[in-house]
């Protein structure tokens, strides 16, 4: 049985990743997104009278 992916195919990914130019990931964007998601759904403050 062969493997699903063959040498052939991983020298094509390395030369099609060493051709296209190298792109920043837009890290800050999701980490806004993620901020603002949380921001929305935090359960209400606690108060200290459950604490006695």
């Amino acid at each position: 049985m062969t493997p699903h992916f063959t040498d052939r195919d991983e020298r094509l990914w390395q030369r099609h990743a060493e051709e296209r130019p190298a792109r920043p990931l837009p890290v800050g964007a999701w980490l806004r997104t993620l901020r603002a998601t949380l921001r929305t759904h935090r359960p209400a403050s606690r108060t200290t009278e459950g604490a006695t």
